[in-house]
């Protein structure tokens, strides 16, 4: 890269990233990583990278690390994908659809099983920094080491794969050619002895796997098309000894192909070789994501499938509830108390955001919020409560109070108004468990109470917990309850 060339990159990362401070209001020291990490790290690292790895490398709280990557997104800085995780091997199967695809299942070229994406266990949302940024090796297949390069590509880089994976697999390629772009089938003589193989092209996650045999009848020559995901036929045997292989690309860019084997693993041996999910590390998921307050407000764009919706197994949901607010609007005036209220909204707003979840909406003067877990809604209620009270005080109005109410469990996420929304039975247990709570008071079920963390974050805000049935509308039996104030 010339001087010239360098100094209008870095001129560009500078505007970029002033870009981002203005619109997330971040403090210096996170920008200041978010830089270092884009100039010095390896091109591998930031290749479908996580937030996560950003925390940790910076020792930057989560939530701060994915607000920062999510507006560095907005600004140009990364692109994103969503991957499928194949449950085999933890494959990255990129979804070129976002959030409109994850219903369909994809295919694993490498366990030869198809994949369905669940946003809350096996879909990551992954990052890698835009060329215009930094132009790394993976944004060009003519600069990629095949050979190096393969696992990267092709896993989850939240995968540890190590010694334990990448040694036995570079020990088993036999050979690496370039394949250009265009309709004439590419021709590569190769000899090969029996055993199993596969034909990869690492880019575009296509696996072929190819039985060479002894003395079968089986021809010397093999013809076969490369896709965006797959070759045609998946799955082929030829003879041994001198071999034609003719691989016509039916992509848009030119492709690195790898051939490997001699013999290559079966499924059963490539689970012994790939150690997940033990080895996987926590990475950055799709319920996280969608969670995410920042995420709401940059990428509206991104929808849910239109027919049948997205299934989350499991979201927190938080609904509150304003008391008083009616008494006050009588007593203050429409336009004192819509100040007031207005003020309320982004008090709790800006408190859902900082532990890591969204405002699904506002009705009328209540509020839905979703979470990926229990134990931060619960924060966030506790902390809600407190400030309202102090709010409250501090305007000479004692009698404002929320009212809060929290349930987990499986929901349906929908595309409604052209915003991100959930239905099922969780929301309206949500909902109604909310009107069985008190002025100043926390309602939950025990699927939120019984969670990880949530008695503790009821311990550390001094919050007294009480047992109880709520007789619920629309519920045919008692639901357990637990009261803290």
């Amino acid at each position: 890269m010339t001087t010239a060339v360098a100094a209008a990159v870095a001129a560009d990362l500078t505007a970029r990233l002033e870009a981002v401070r203005s619109a997330g209001r971040f403090e210096a020291r996170a920008l200041d990583a978010l830089r270092a990490f884009l100039t010095d790290a390896p091109d591998e690292d930031l290749f479908r990278t996580s937030p996560l790895r950003l925390a940790e490398r910076y020792d930057l709280d989560e939530h701060t690390a994915i607000d920062l990557v999510l507006h560095a997104t907005r600004a140009g800085v990364f692109d994103f994908d969503w991957g499928v995780l194949c449950p085999g091997c933890a494959a990255f199967l990129t979804t070129r659809g976002g959030l409109r695809s994850l219903a369909v299942a994809k295919h694993c070229g490498f366990c030869r099983i198809d994949a369905q994406g669940s946003v809350d266990d096996n879909v990551e949302v992954a990052f890698t920094v835009n060329p215009a940024v930094r132009r790394l090796r993976f944004h060009d297949p003519d600069t990629l080491d095949a050979r190096h390069d393969v696992l990267t590509m092709l896993f989850s880089r939240s995968l540890r794969y190590g010694q334990v994976l990448h040694e036995p697999l570079q020990s088993l390629i036999v050979d690496v050619w370039r394949l250009p772009r265009g309709d004439t089938p590419d021709v590569h003589p190769i000899t090969l002895a029996a055993g199993r193989y596969v034909l990869i092209a690492p880019a575009s996650h296509s696996v072929l796997h190819l039985t060479v045999r002894e003395g079968t009848g089986a021809p010397a020559a093999l013809a076969v098309d490369l896709l965006d995901g797959a070759f045609i036929p998946e799955d082929v045997e030829v003879a041994a000894g001198a071999v034609s292989l003719q691989v016509r690309n039916r992509t848009n860019v030119a492709a690195h192909l790898l051939l490997a084997g001699d013999p290559w693993p079966t499924r059963e041996q490539m689970a012994t070789m790939t150690p997940y999910p033990q080895d996987l590390r926590p990475f950055f998921t799709g319920k996280r994501l969608i969670t995410s307050q920042a995420f709401r407000e940059l990428f509206r764009a991104e929808s849910i499938p239109a027919d049948e919706g997205l299934q989350v197994k499991n979201l927190t949901v938080l609904f509150t509830d304003l008391k008083g607010s009616t008494e006050m609007y009588e007593r203050i005036g429409d336009l004192q108390a819509f100040a007031l209220v207005r003020r309320h909204f982004d008090l709790l707003r800006g408190i859902v955001a900082e532990r890591g979840g969204a405002v699904v909406k506002t009705i009328g003067d209540a509020i839905m919020a979703s979470f990926a877990e229990p134990a931060p809604a619960l924060e966030a209620a506790a902390v809600m409560n407190r400030e309202i009270r102090q709010v409250s005080h501090a305007g000479g109005r004692a009698d404002l109070l929320l009212k809060v109410g929290l349930h987990a469990g499986a929901c349906i996420a929908v595309e409604l108004n052209e915003r991100l929304d959930y239905f099922g039975q969780t929301v309206n247990l949500a909902a109604r468990v909310q009107g069985f709570a008190g002025a100043g008071e926390i309602v939950c079920t025990d699927a939120v109470w019984n969670a990880p963390g949530a008695a503790a974050v009821a311990r550390d805000a001094s919050l007294s917990a009480t047992r109880d049935e709520a007789r619920l509308k629309g519920i045919g039996a008692a639901v357990p309850v637990v009261r803290l104030s």
